[in-house]
């Protein structure tokens, strides 16, 4: 097995689906020695923010000396992107090693007449392989849909969980109110296990309490009436916050959004209570320096000066919301050229309202994939704000026409679907001098 047959592998366990339920992951996971019993594992479910909290801690930790393994999802660019160490993607060979130890005994289930794994279960499976072969000191798990039977779920004994904002998004898997979706991601909190929550809407709220008391589960609100915002631009923002009786003064951060304040101090809640229970000892230094080197790529990022270029991964009604905030804030009186591409089961109707009144034209595209919303689609909705809309089909072609639309002091934002947003990155960067931070 080379690189690309392993890759193949995996994303042709596509069409096996899903399978409601959690007795496929943990049987595989049982084959392979139940990796997820020999590491302390972070736990983190939520519809905004769980990729960048999950970012955060692994920096955090990572800076303060630690061997931290990182699991995300969807990525952007390369599916190597989904397991990190430190801040390494996972090697050719190491995926290529764990992909063959899964296949094995992927091969023994279905001799025994059991379910294939779905995709993302044999992802995961081949993630908990990895991270447990490599002796990781922690893990920071991040939940792929939901929380309840999201195959992430098969971890019994997390030390800590985290659930971050909750909003509307996937309401035909998770419930179309907030409550059933509060009660999906809260399948994460686990017996006696602390669960650190973002403040969440009333509803919300309630389920999850439920839930932690159900399962003796000790509830720790994330607090931000301490935060002190020192700074804020398109570079880097700067914040100082009391957490406990510890206080974390001027905070610096590269991700941008005031929502990343909010997900910083979530993170850093984590961090102190790990650090209260005895597992983590670190320094403010190694806090700050963990945060000020922590990226997470699609999100508000800058990839151009000029014209001001951004591309945002932001796929929902609230997602919208945060971006629409953040340009208001930043380019108040900016030209905006919209190129949105997104998928057919989100919200787009609810999406476009909190983003088209801030552009000026749209251009409009389609991600890759079967579940892709066509442009003309798109257009429909857009019709009423009286913009000039463009539309082409592939993504490339769909930059070059913003950019053929835009001058110099405009701006560009790239926005709808993270699929379309990874396209797009690898265009960008191909095309200009951009490179990795």
């Amino acid at each position: 097995m080379n690189y690309q047959e392993a890759l193949n592998y995996i994303h042709g366990t596509y069409k096996f689906g899903k399978k409601i339920g959690l007795t496929n992951i943990r049987d595989l996971l049982h084959r392979l020695g139940n990796p997820e019993k020999q590491l302390k594992i972070i736990h983190i479910a939520g519809t905004n923010g769980k990729g960048s909290v999950s970012s955060l801690i692994h920096g955090g930790l990572s800076a303060a000396g630690y061997k931290v393994g990182l699991f995300t999802s969807p990525y952007l660019e390369t599916f190597r992107e989904r397991m990190q160490i430190n801040g390494v993607k996972i090697s050719e060979e190491h995926l290529i090693r764990s992909t063959k130890k899964v296949q094995e005994k992927i091969q023994e289930m279905v001799e025994e007449g059991k379910h294939h794994p779905s995709e993302f279960e044999v992802v995961t499976a081949i993630a908990l392989d990895y991270f447990c072969h490599q002796s990781v000191d922690f893990l920071v798990l991040e939940v792929g849909l939901g929380g309840r039977y999201d195959a992430t779920n098969a971890v019994d004994h997390p030390i800590l969980s985290i659930i971050t904002n909750i909003g509307y998004d996937h309401t035909e898997y998770l419930g179309d109110t907030l409550d059933k979706i509060a009660y999906e991601k809260a399948g994460i909190i686990k017996e006696n296990t602390p669960v650190i929550v973002y403040p969440q809407e009333k509803e919300a709220m309630e389920t999850i309490e439920t839930v932690a008391r159900e399962k003796n589960a000790p509830l720790i609100p994330v607090d931000f009436s301490s935060l002190v915002l020192e700074g804020s631009s398109l570079k880097e923002q700067t914040f100082s916050v009391t957490i406990g009786k510890t206080n974390y003064p001027s905070i610096k951060i590269r991700l941008l959004g005031s929502y990343q304040i909010y997900n910083s101090i979530t993170a850093l809640t984590a961090l102190e209570h790990l650090k209260a229970q005895g597992h983590v000892t670190y320094s403010l230094e190694a806090i700050k320096e963990g945060f000020d080197k922590t990226r997470w790529p699609g999100r508000f990022e800058i990839l151009r000066e000029k014209p001001l270029t951004i591309i945002d991964g932001a796929h929902n009604p609230q997602a919208a919301q945060a971006l629409a905030e953040t340009l208001e804030k930043h380019l108040p009186k900016a030209s905006i050229t919209f190129v949105i591409g997104m998928l057919l089961d989100k919200d787009i109707q609810s999406f476009l309202q909190e983003i088209a009144p801030l552009g000026s034209r749209f251009v409009l595209t389609k991600p890759f994939g079967p579940r892709a919303a066509e442009p003309k689609f798109l257009q429909e909705k857009l019709l009423s704000y009286g913009k000039p809309i463009h539309i082409e089909p592939r993504v490339p072609q769909a930059i070059d026409k913003a950019f053929a639309l835009t001058s110099e002091k405009e701006v560009i934002v790239l926005v709808g679907s993270l699929y379309m947003i990874g396209e797009a990155r690898t265009f960008l960067r191909e095309t200009s001098e951009i490179t990795d931070q």
